[in-house]
């Protein structure tokens, strides 16, 4: 365990911490944590499955509902006052007290909730009193009349130390020093980066079970794991980064932007030691379609490092401060598998309510915002949208990412090098883009151009398996003429939100994502 977290829940005993929450799913660990800041002996420990039972062998002592064990263990404490842990398991129904579609008040509940009032209260006055009570469970929502008397103990994942001790002590007990090489816990070590303990212990035995052994060769297999956990956390996604700067077309001057900030991240130490700065992140804001998705995962390949994509959306909780909770979770899952790339798409979505009667978006908008003022961790954030016009000025200004980037509708060399990318894709590599294609193309962005392409490889494929004739270079030229006269760009079908984005990048001094320059309307 943490020596961080330990120091943190033994703090809290010292000042008499009436309720300490612990939010976790691992009861073993915490069972780990709790015997090494307070020992077994006065710990009493309550769950829905065994009612009263022994802390330290696990056995059901008593099948008592929660409202009795803890009469009686504050009946006791008035005949015999000593230092005494309730701890209880699972109780997150028991004390989340809500009224029914009747406004019926279940009263055990209510008695329940003012159990755990008075023993709080009592822990805080009387010094003849020394009852703490610990909370452990998947999900904690303490009712308010009980929250002002919680602490909650932070159980942050594992540090370097912490998992290479986990991998050591797996080769250790399984006897795999002599197929362990040297250089392998460094290599394994990325993959297990914001993994709890449990979660760690589960992918070493899966890696070991596949191959019977444990090597570096294990890496892409745990990290596939590594994806479903993530999932399952429903706050991030582990996305795939096959794509590299080389498959975007254009935007050269953000290329280049990226490519200096991607050699202080690989050489982050040294950087530090120079008293360099570790990167914040960057904002790109332009065209929809015009390759701002692409260069997030182009971005963390360069890297070399995991793009994690936050989706604002599934932050919103139902409960009180579950939205903030969810935030400050996914944050920190983020921030112990740094190095990374936190991609979140569509940010103007997600904070369109800010300022406004929303009071939860603003609190977590405030929340972010003060996160990348102060961050030091090497997440690196990449923040798209789409829509520039809504944009809070607080996400605008300096200090928030290192620099704002617009992305225009590409130029004529740009939709030359976007048709060459997908030339390639399709083995057409041979093929140079005609002045007339580069012309009859302009205002397209890099999705529009992509399906002209996909429509002409379609429309000479049908041909040949219809008329037995073999597809030339040639017929493939002038089907992407026809089909790029006859296509609505979305220069055409969106030409007033085209317009008004333009009038938005002068207005806010945007950089542009070509030519580095301060972008002016066109």
């Amino acid at each position: 365990m943490n020596n961080s977290i330990i120091n943190n829940f033994r703090k809290m005993i010292d000042v008499n911490t009436p309720i300490i929450c612990i939010q976790d799913y691992d009861f073993a660990r915490i069972d780990e944590l709790i015997k090494e800041v307070v020992g077994t002996k006065n710990v009493y420990e309550w769950n829905p499955a065994t009612g009263k039972t022994d802390f330290k062998t696990k056995e059901s002592k008593m099948d008592v509902p929660l409202e009795g064990f803890l009469d009686f263990y504050v009946k006791e404490e008035l005949v015999k006052p000593i230092d005494k842990y309730l701890v209880l398991k699972d109780v997150q129904d028991y004390v989340n007290e809500q009224a029914g579609s009747a406004g019926y008040l279940d009263p055990v509940k209510t008695k329940i909730k003012t159990q755990l009032q008075l023993i709080a209260q009592r822990r805080l006055y009387d010094r003849s009193f020394s009852t703490t009570v610990i909370i452990v469970s998947t999900y904690i929502r303490l009712p308010q009349e009980l929250d002002k008397y919680a602490s909650y103990l932070e159980i942050t994942f594992p540090s370097d130390e912490e998992i290479k001790e986990l991998i050591d002590w797996h080769v250790e007990v399984n006897e795999y020093k002599e197929s362990f090489k040297e250089g392998d816990t460094e290599k394994l070590m990325p993959s297990l980066k914001g993994l709890t303990c449990f979660e760690i212990d589960r992918m070493l035995d899966m890696a070991m079970s596949s191959n019977g052994t444990l090597t570096a060769e294990d890496q892409s297999m745990i990290l596939q794991h590594k994806k479903q956990m993530v999932r399952k956390s429903g706050l991030l996604e582990l996305v795939d980064t096959p794509a590299s700067l080389d498959s975007i077309g254009g935007m050269n001057a953000l290329k280049m932007y990226l490519e200096k900030k991607a050699k202080i991240i690989t050489h982050l130490g040294e950087a530090q030691k120079m008293n360099v700065a570790v990167p914040k992140g960057v904002f790109i804001v332009g065209m929809p379609g015009c390759g701002k998705s692409l260069c997030a995962k182009a971005t963390a390949a360069l890297f070399g490092t995991p793009l994690l994509k936050m989706d604002m959306g599934s932050m919103m909780g139902k409960y009180v401060g579950e939205s903030e909770g969810n935030l400050r979770r996914a944050i920190q899952i983020a921030e112990a598998a740094a190095p990374c790339v936190l991609w979140i798409d569509e940010i103007e979505k997600a904070f369109s309510g800010v300022g406004g009667n929303n009071d939860i978006m603003t609190r977590m908008f405030g929340y972010f915002l003060s996160w990348m003022q102060d961050k030091t961790s090497s997440v690196y954030v990449i923040a798209t949208a789409n829509n520039a016009d809504n944009l809070p000025p607080e996400l605008k200004r300096k200090g928030r990412f290192d620099e704002i980037f617009c992305v225009n509708l590409p130029t004529d060399e740009e939709r030359k090098a976007i048709f060459k990318v997908h030339f390639k894709k399709k083995g057409k590599e041979s093929i140079e883009p005609s002045e007339s294609l580069i012309k009859n193309t302009e205002g397209f962005n890099g999705a529009d151009i992509e399906a002209v392409v996909n429509e002409a490889m379609e429309e000479c494929f049908l041909n040949e398996i219809e008329g037995n004739k073999f597809m030339q270079d040639s017929d493939f030229k002038k089907s992407l003429e026809e089909i790029a006269k006859r296509t609505i760009s979305i220069s055409k079908s969106c030409k007033k939100q085209i317009d008004n984005m333009k009038i938005v990048f002068e207005e806010s001094s945007f950089k542009d994502a070509t030519t580095g320059s301060i972008t002016k309307a066109k």
